[in-house]
């Protein structure tokens, strides 16, 4: 009866040992589809690189009351200045796009970010749509006149209006059918457009007025950055240079 007794005790325990193993050796064998963390994560493509860098370099939305040149203005922060990533001499498709609801200028080389800039721009929210409305334009424009004597220290003038703006001038009885065709024949030739109508014009990328900057809304349509910046986009734009203003 003991010795029974003893060898169910043995057999029960050599049950139980082989179950444990059997246990340990198939957690050991199950295979891992985590990624180690170790392991490098997947390479990131052009375009999510210049949607990193735009964002990290996007300045915070939180504009604070300053005084300037004796007038209070609600003053935004301020990107730092850096050279852009390639010489004027490696950037061969140089296009601007200036983002007015973030406050940047945006130098690109083909897809490529090389710099971005904090800008000012018109006095009063929305697009241009008259002569004197203190707004600046949005759309699709290129880069018509380089002025080195600019009274705001160099600038880059804007063929505004553009096709669409001569239409809907036309459309609205803002400029006659002889002013709109003749802004339709210098765009087309590549030439300023009449800046001269009840459309407006002289639509500048400019540099300071005294203190005034890139750091606040202070112009009367142009897009303004600080004098520094407008050195670096004398270097790299040109006629024909095309610039895109977003809202």
């Amino acid at each position: 009866m003991l010795v029974a007794c003893c060898a169910a005790v043995v057999s029960s325990a050599a049950v139980f040992c082989h179950a444990v193993f059997l246990t340990d050796t198939a957690a050991a064998e199950e295979p891992k589809t985590s990624q180690s963390a170790d392991t490098p994560a997947p390479a990131a493509t052009p375009e999510q690189d210049i949607e990193q860098q735009a964002e990290e370099t996007k300045p915070a939305e939180q504009p604070v009351q300053q005084e300037i040149d004796g007038h209070v203005w609600m003053v935004h922060q301020e990107l730092p200045i850096v050279q852009p990533s390639l010489t004027p001499e490696q950037a061969q498709d140089v296009s601007i796009v200036v983002n007015k609801s973030d406050h940047v200028l945006t130098l690109y080389n083909g897809e490529s970010v090389i710099a971005q800039y904090s800008i000012g721009y018109g006095s009063v929210a929305g697009a241009k749509e008259q002569e004197g409305d203190k707004r600046t334009p949005e759309g699709e424009y290129t880069i018509c006149v380089l002025n080195s004597q600019s009274k705001y220290y160099l600038s880059l003038g804007l063929n505004y209006p553009n096709a669409n703006d001569a239409k809907r001038g036309l459309d609205t009885g803002l400029i006659s059918q002889d002013e709109y065709n003749e802004i339709m024949s210098q765009l087309n030739a590549g030439q300023q457009p009449n800046w001269y109508t009840k459309l407006g014009g002289q639509i500048m990328i400019h540099g300071q007025k005294g203190n005034l900057g890139g750091q606040t809304d202070w112009t009367t349509g142009c897009v303004a950055v600080n004098n520094a910046v407008m050195d670096i986009l004398w270097k790299y734009c040109k006629v024909g240079t095309k610039v895109t203003i977003l809202p």
